[in-house]
């Protein structure tokens, strides 16, 4: 997390300004997307939600561009084993056919090896039987067309000019045209409608255009099998209609009956044409699925929607989506404010929190959505119970959820105690959910009895976790308001804790394998044990954490908040610490600093990079050091050690052995991290938005950034001085103070500040140039700008 700075040696003491100031490393230029931040708790994605999981409402995408479900090719699988006998694994179909690379099987099928190179497999056995001759035939030309069929050698539906007569007639020379011909010619003389259905799927996705109404007419309009095959080819006999409003009716029909397509089906369809496209539904059933296919890019309230699609058809698998979605936009408008000023941001946005007009525009848009929230928990309320069974437990999470949120604990507890115990796994985990959110709000949180019930809720969600990677986001969620309700309360230990904890579920919601566990941070210090601290702890909370970390007989909801987010105690005691040393208590931050052993400043984290020069020495004028200049034994201790020992004394030496001290302690120096964690001012915080910078601003105002007392102690020893040696230095360091460079303008874009000599630089150049000092420290480029 801390920018690294590496040593950069030149002969003088500037080539320019720049270089004299030495260059300030940026701060960490990475951060958590704002999906990846954003809380979500309301996921109870059951099997008949799934196929719509790309179209999940968030605040700052539309859909996603994969599909989720293969549930399609499952039912193509089965089609081929219905075909074949139940002698024939349909996993080892699914192996050939969407596990196996085309070059393979064509190159084992022209060879004659299929039986060695596919040994064990049933699908290839049966395939290989004289009487399923035709049925090799036809696999080996989908895996032939797999790899050379479409014209872009993909496998993704696109839909444009090189699918065109025109380009048919440019392929003419090309093998798959040739093929395709062949087929063309044969496919009437086909008696196996098993056969006719899956050639004309062909020529259909990958021949000419011109054919897809006919194929489409002859092979699937009629059929009635339920063949996977059917909405397939719809898909593409919805691309050859011209007529938008009609295309929309046969691309809702399409993602109505298959699961492959949903986001093709998606791109295409035109959101314009809605009204008209209405008028070519048959059935309730297809209205409700038109309105439903139109609300899925509606990021505004949709609640109308919702009410239209129940009133079509009471039993709609649309109905979970559409609930889903408002609940989850709900969370997004809602949720968010009430959590913003008692920890961490959980979404970034791209205004400022002293914008008057946002945060007026905030509050008025918080009333507004508070209402809205009323009237969809009304209505939700209202249904349920007409509901039917398959739905019925979905719906009561979602009324228990839009309660928690409207701070109804009553009604959350009813809602969610009412969630069946057959219930789908991905609704028990938001009954949990629930009733551990209506414990910690409606208990003492600080009592052990209601920790215990969090943790018992904390168990069966990681149970649950563990089979499903998805309900780890609303664990992380979960973690991050239970953060919160502590940090209200003034407990920054459990809250940071609560937080860190949050983190390690916050990246593994994917359908891809985790990639990060619960143990990962319980390793070697890393900043992420301590961000939480930095911004919000006070000595005390500091010292509640190190006793938590001490303690050998934890509770259970200690060991939970412990396990995976605590690392070595020299740590927190560091940061306790530099807690300390920006109040300028410097004997107390002494007293710290001296429990923390030599070795680990030596050996762990970035303190061996940073902190490995002497703090006496201004960093500016490495250059002229000799020797390596980072190979310095550094000591906190010790070093305030010595401050201390230097505010007693009042000569000239002291004041300027203090002065180089507190040069060093800014933002420029070599000790830097005494008192930031970062390098950097008012810097891009990946984790906390806009806090970390409010609390920054009042400790690094001043000589952090503004060097006040290196400008102090460097002025005494001017004052005091007797030698011109040390008048030389002290001139020479309030030059480079005075001249910081451009350091605020790296962040922030303002106008580099204009290079001013004054007299400091003058005396060193007229005064003091016959001084050792000045044979040291001079640069005949700094010439350039005296008087």
């Amino acid at each position: 997390m801390v920018s690294r700075q590496f040593p950069v040696f030149t002969k003088c003491l500037a080539v320019s300004l720049a270089l004299l100031i030495t260059v300030q490393a940026g701060a960490c230029g990475w951060g958590d997307d704002y999906e990846t931040l954003r809380l979500a708790f309301f996921r109870p994605v059951t099997d008949d939600v799934q196929k719509f999981s790309p179209f999940f409402y968030s605040e700052h995408y539309f859909n996603e561009y994969d599909i989720h479900s293969d549930a399609d090719r499952h039912r193509n699988c089965n089609e081929w084993k219905k075909r074949l006998g139940n002698a024939v694994d349909q996993n080892n179909i699914y192996e050939l056919q969407y596990k196996t690379v085309p070059e393979k099987f064509q190159s084992a099928y022209a060879l004659g090896t299929l039986a060695q190179v596919f040994a064990g497999n049933t699908f290839v056995k049966a395939l290989l039987k004289p009487e399923n001759k035709a049925l090799l035939d036809y696999f080996a030309f989908a895996k032939q067309m797999e790899y050379t069929g479409n014209p872009q050698n993909s496998k993704w539906e696109s839909w444009d000019e090189d699918r065109s007569k025109d380009w048919w007639e440019r392929a003419e020379d090309l093998p798959e045209r040739k093929v395709f011909k062949a087929i063309e010619d044969k496919l009437p003389g086909i008696k196996d409608k098993f056969l006719q259905q899956r050639y004309a799927f062909m020529l259909i996705r990958y021949g000419r255009s011109e054919n897809i109404l006919p194929l489409y007419d002859s092979y699937f309009a009629s059929d009635s099998t339920g063949t996977v095959l059917k909405p397939w080819a719809l898909l593409f006999r919805a691309y050859m209609t011209e007529n938008k409003a009609e295309q929309n009716y046969y691309l809702s029909q399409c993602f109505d009956t298959c699961e492959e397509k949903v986001i093709a089906v998606s791109q295409a369809y035109n959101y314009e044409e809605q009204e008209a496209t209405m008028a070519f539904a048959k059935n309730d059933h297809e209205r409700a699925v038109i309105l439903a296919l139109g609300a899925m890019r509606n990021p505004g309230p949709g609640l109308d929607v919702l009410k239209k699609v129940y009133g079509y058809d009471p039993q709609s698998p649309y109905l979970k989506l559409l609930t889903g979605r408002e609940i989850n936009k709900l969370e997004d408008w809602v949720l968010f404010s009430q959590i913003k000023d008692s920890g961490p941001d959980v979404s970034n946005n791209y205004y400022s929190d002293s914008d008057d007009e946002f945060q007026k525009n905030r509050q008025v848009n918080y009333i507004k959505d508070m209402a809205y929230l009323g009237k969809v928990r009304e209505y939700l309320i209202s249904i349920y119970e007409a509901t039917p069974s398959n739905n019925k437990d979905y719906l009561a999470a979602g009324i228990a959820h839009l309660s928690f949120i409207d701070d109804n604990m009553a009604d959350g507890y009813k809602y969610a105690s009412a969630i069946s115990d057959k219930a789908p796994d991905a609704v028990k985990v938001q009954k949990y959910i629930e009733l551990a959110l209506v414990v910690a709000r409606q208990g003492d949180i600080q009592d052990t009895v209601v920790q215990q019930k969090l943790v018992e809720a904390f168990d069966k969600l990681e149970d649950m976790v563990k089979v499903k990677s998805s309900y780890n986001k609303s664990m992380y969620s979960l973690l991050v308001v239970l953060s919160s309700e502590y940090n209200k309360q003034g407990d920054m230990a459990t809250a940071g804790l609560l937080f860190l904890k949050s983190q390690t579920y916050k990246y593994n919601y994917g359908e891809s394998d985790m990639y990060w566990t619960p143990d990962d941070l319980d390793k070697a210090p890393a900043y992420e044990h301590i961000a939480y601290f930095d911004r919000f702890a006070a000595l005390k909370d500091m010292d509640k954490v190190v006793a938590l970390i001490d303690k050998k007989d934890k509770t259970p909801f200690e060991a939970f908040i412990c396990q995976g987010t605590t690392t070595n105690r020299n740590f927190y005691l560091d940061l306790k610490g530099t807690i300390a040393f920006r109040q300028n208590n410097l004997p107390l931050a002494y007293d710290i600093f001296k429990e923390i052993p030599d070795s680990f400043y030596k050996n762990e984290w970035d303190y061996k990079y940073y902190l490995n020069e002497d703090p006496f020495y201004p960093k500016v004028l490495n250059y002229a050091k000799k020797g390596n200049p980072f190979e310095y034994n550094f000591n906190k201790a010790k070093l305030l050690k010595r401050i201390l020992e230097l505010q007693k004394k009042t000569d000239t030496e002291s004041y300027m052995q203090l002065a180089h001290a507190y040069y060093n302690l800014s933002y420029r120096g070599n000790s830097w991290l005494m008192q930031s964690y970062y390098q950097g001012y008012m810097y891009y915080d990946a984790y906390f938005g806009k806090i970390a910078p409010k609390k920054e601003e009042g400790y690094m105002a001043g000589n952090y950034k503004n060097f006040t007392l290196a400008k102090y102690y460097y002025k005494k020893a001017l004052d005091t001085a007797k030698s011109d040696e040390h008048r030389a230095m002290a001139s020479l360091m309030l030059y480079v103070i005075n001249n910081p460079g451009d350091y605020e303008s790296r962040y922030w874009g303002e106008e580099v500040k204009k290079h001013e000599p004054g007299d400091y630089l003058n005396d060193f150049y007229g005064k003091y140039k016959n001084t050792k000092v000045f044979k040291r420290y001079s640069c005949p480029e700094l010439e350039y700008y005296l008087k």
